[in-house]
C-alpha cells in the first residue's frame, strides 16, 4: 500500500511540475510583445498602419509595439532583436539572407511598386533601349538597381563586370528626378510614390515596371519577414501578427481611397492622398502564404545567376530554410 501510495505521489507531483510548465509557457506566450518594425512614410506599409490604427491586431489579441525603422536600419533591428517583424521588399533581402540574416519568411504581402523611368523626350521607350546607357540608383544594393539588373539581365544584357551593357550612377533617391531632368542619367530606379510623383510633375515614362510587366507582375515585391527565433519561440504571437496583417491588406486593396484618406489625416504617409490612391490601385494586396515561396525562389535564382549572389550558395537549402508556414494562418483571405 506504501508503495501504492508513493506511485500516486510521484505522478501527481509530475502533473503538477508539467500543467505549471504549461501555464507557465501559455503565459509566457499571452504576454510576449511583439515589435513591429515600420518604415517612416512608406506607402508600401499601409497594411501596417491599417492593422495598428483599425484595431486588427489588437482583434487578434496580440500584445504589439511600434518600432520606427530608418533608411538602413531593417536588417540590424532584425538582427539583434530589437524587432521582430516588419515589411520590406523580398529582392533586398537575397544577399542578407545569404549571410545568415536570422529571419524566416512566412507572408508575401503585395505586388507591385518598383520602375525605372526615363524622360518623355529622351526617345528610351523599353528596356532595350537602355544598352550602352546610365541608370541611376541609391545604391548598389538599393532594391531599384537590383530590380534593374535582374529585369536586364533577363533579357540579355551584361549587367556588371567588364563590357558590362550598362552603367550605374549612384546618389541619393531624393537627388535622382534631377540627375534625369538634367541628362545626366539615361534612367532612374524609384519606387512608389515617388515614381508616380516623377510621373506626373515631370513627364518621366516608365521603362520597366515591377507591377506591370509579364513576367514581374504577377510576383509579390513585397513580403513580411519575422525573427526565426520569434518564429520557433511565439508561434501563436507570430500567427496574430500574420493574420491581422492580411486583413487589414484585405481593407487596403478593397478601399484604397479611403486608405489613401485615413493615412494623410493620420499624417502616417506623405503626399497627396489622391496621388497615393492612385497607387494604392495599382498594388496587389492580396496577401499571400504560398506566394511567398516562389517570391523567394524567383529572386534569389535571379541574384545568382547575374553574380550578386555567390556561386557556392545552395539557393535550394536557402529556400528551404527561410520559407515557413505558420500553423493557423490561412494561405489568403481571398
Amino acid at each position: 500500500m506504501k508503495r501504492v501510495f508513493g506511485v500516486l505521489v510521484v505522478a501527481a507531483v509530475l502533473l503538477t511540475v508539467s500543467a505549471g510548465g504549461r501555464e507557465k509557457s501559455a503565459a509566457s506566450e499571452d504576454d510576449y510583445v511583439f515589435k513591429i518594425g515600420v518604415s517612416l512614410n512608406g506607402l508600401c506599409n499601409a497594411p501596417v498602419y491599417v492593422a495598428m490604427e483599425k484595431g486588427y491586431l489588437d482583434e487578434e489579441g496580440l500584445k504589439w509595439e511600434r518600432v520606427n525603422v530608418g533608411d538602413g536600419e531593417a536588417m540590424n533591428l532584425l538582427t539583434n532583436g530589437s524587432v521582430d517583424g516588419l515589411n520590406t521588399l523580398m529582392i533586398g533581402l537575397i544577399q542578407p539572407l545569404a549571410n545568415g540574416l536570422p529571419v524566416q519568411i512566412p507572408l508575401a504581402l503585395h505586388t507591385g511598386c518598383i520602375k525605372i523611368l526615363a524622360r518623355g523626350d529622351s526617345g528610351i521607350m523599353t528596356a532595350a533601349d537602355l544598352k550602352g546607357k546610365t541608370i541611376g540608383g541609391g545604391s548598389p544594393s538599393a532594391t531599384t538597381v537590383l530590380f534593374a539588373k535582374r529585369y536586364l539581365a533577363g533579357i540579355g544584357f551584361k549587367v556588371d563586370g567588364e563590357k558590362a551593357d550598362v552603367d550605374f550612377l549612384y546618389q541619393s533617391a531624393s537627388e535622382l528626378p534631377l540627375l534625369l531632368e538634367r541628362g545626366i542619367v539615361d534612367a532612374i530606379g524609384l519606387t512608389d510614390p515617388a515614381a508616380q510623383i516623377a510621373q506626373d510633375t515631370q513627364g518621366f515614362r516608365v521603362i520597366m515596371d515591377i507591377g506591370a510587366d509579364e513576367g514581374y507582375k504577377d510576383e509579390f515585391c513585397c513580403v513580411i519577414p519575422v525573427r526565426a527565433a520569434t518564429v520557433k519561440e511565439h508561434p501563436e504571437a507570430t500567427a496574430k501578427f500574420l493574420r491581422a496583417l492580411q486583413k487589414a491588406a484585405k481593407f487596403v486593396q478593397e478601399n484604397p481611397d479611403e486608405t489613401a484618406r485615413f493615412l494623410s489625416e493620420a499624417n502616417l504617409v506623405a503626399g497627396d492622398p489622391l496621388v497615393n490612391a492612385r497607387v494604392l490601385k495599382t498594388f496587389g494586396y492580396r496577401a499571400s502564404v504560398s506566394q511567398a515561396l516562389p517570391a523567394l525562389e524567383r529572386n534569389a535564382k535571379a541574384m545568382q545567376e547575374i553574380g550578386i549572389l555567390s556561386a557556392d550558395v545552395d539557393v535550394d537549402k536557402l529556400v528551404k530554410d527561410v520559407y515557413v508556414v505558420i500553423p493557423g494562418v490561412p494561405d489568403s483571405l481571398f
